[in-house]
Parts: C-alpha cells; sequence; structure tokens
C-alpha cells in the first residue's frame, strides 16, 4: 500500500533541518512495510490536498513565510474541507505563522525571539517530548491545546502550547520534532495506517 506524503515548500521552509520529520516519517512507514512518496510541492504548483495522506510543512524566514501564505490563503476553503475530513497535516515552527488564514486559532507576533529547550508531554502518546523553540511567534488561542510544557513558551503566557482540530496539528517546536521524538513519530504512524484502513 503507498502513503503520499506532500512536503510544501521546502526549498525555502527548512530552518533547522526540519526535513528530518519527513525522513523520519518516512523511515517508519517503510519499517511498517508501507511505500512512501514524497512530493516537494513548490510556490509554482498547483496543489490537490485531498490526493495526499499526510501534509507538512516547516520553519523559514519571515519572507518566505509571507510568500508561502499568499499563495495557501487560494486553497482556504481546500485546507478547511481537508481538516473537515480527518485527513493529516503536520505545522512546524515558525509555519503556524500561515495558518491564521483559516481563522481557526489567533497568533502573538512576540517582540523578541522566544528560545527554549523544551520538554512536555501530549495525550497522543506516552513519555516525555523533546523539543527547541526560536520564535517570534506563539499561539494565542487556549482551546484545542497539544503539549503540557515543563519547560518552554506556550500559548498566551501558560504551559500549554499548539493547536489541534481533527487530524490537523499545529505547533511552535522544533527539533525537528517528529526525529527527536520516536514515540510521536510512532503516533503518526499509526494514525495514517487506521485512516488508510478506513478509506480501503
Amino acid at each position: 500500500m503507498n502513503i503520499n506524503i506532500a512536503h510544501l515548500f521546502p526549498d525555502i521552509l527548512n530552518l533547522y533541518g526540519e526535513n528530518g520529520n519527513i525522513k523520519a516519517l518516512k523511515y517508519f512507514l517503510e519499517k511498517e512495510g508501507y511505500k512512501v512518496t514524497i512530493t516537494n510541492v513548490t510556490l509554482e504548483d498547483e496543489l490537490e490536498l485531498l490526493k495526499y495522506d499526510f501534509i507538512y510543512i516547516g520553519s523559514g524566514e519571515p519572507e518566505y513565510l509571507n510568500l508561502a501564505k499568499n499563495k495557501l490563503q487560494e486553497y482556504k476553503n481546500d485546507f478547511l474541507n481537508y481538516i473537515k475530513k480527518e485527513k493529516i497535516m503536520l505545522v512546524t515552527g515558525s509555519a503556524l505563522s500561515i495558518f491564521d488564514f483559516l481563522n481557526l486559532y489567533e497568533i502573538n507576533e512576540e517582540p523578541d525571539f522566544k528560545v527554549a529547550d523544551v520538554s512536555a508531554t501530549t495525550s497522543l502518546c506516552n513519555g516525555v517530548i523533546y523539543a527547541f523553540q526560536n520564535t517570534k511567534y506563539l499561539i494565542k488561542s487556549t482551546n484545542h491545546l497539544l503539549f503540557n510544557l515543563e519547560t518552554g513558551f506556550g500559548n498566551n503566557n501558560t504551559m500549554l502550547e499548539g493547536f489541534r482540530e481533527n487530524n490537523f496539528y499545529v505547533t511552535s517546536l522544533i527539533g525537528p520534532l517528529l526525529a527527536r521524538n520516536d514515540n510521536l513519530t510512532k503516533y503518526f504512524v499509526k494514525l495514517l495506517i487506521e485512516n488508510l484502513n478506513e478509506e480501503n
């Protein structure tokens, strides 16, 4: 069975080696016997979101985040439909600032960079999550939270971080997040396999 993954704009949004998230996901899926096709999407490409089982977008500099946002806003209804259908999407680091156009969460742009080594827990999987933060963008909304932080910076000056709506996951945490946390990667692998089995 083939799993189709879209990596949005890896040529311009790949600070801190964020492509390691895709490498980790591919590694664990192939260990489970699945064939993985990764499509690197550029600003020039048309997007057919529903053809992908998993969509990923990572950190970048502000000028590139703005370019990505200008492109992706054209697909607002497609993204909302993707989320409604419980397809899987992961947004990490500064890329969370792009998707406020969906009106699912609000963003705070901090006056200074928030930098921290992070340890956290999550209801998604057992064990500690280890990560890093280096961002001026944090989620303001305090609903649909993702992580309980022991160290680091959470939403709206809390120790709760991230956002989740169905299988749309948004976090300021980098690391790369999946490459550093096998437990979290295995959660997404299990979720992908369950989704595929339901579709077939």
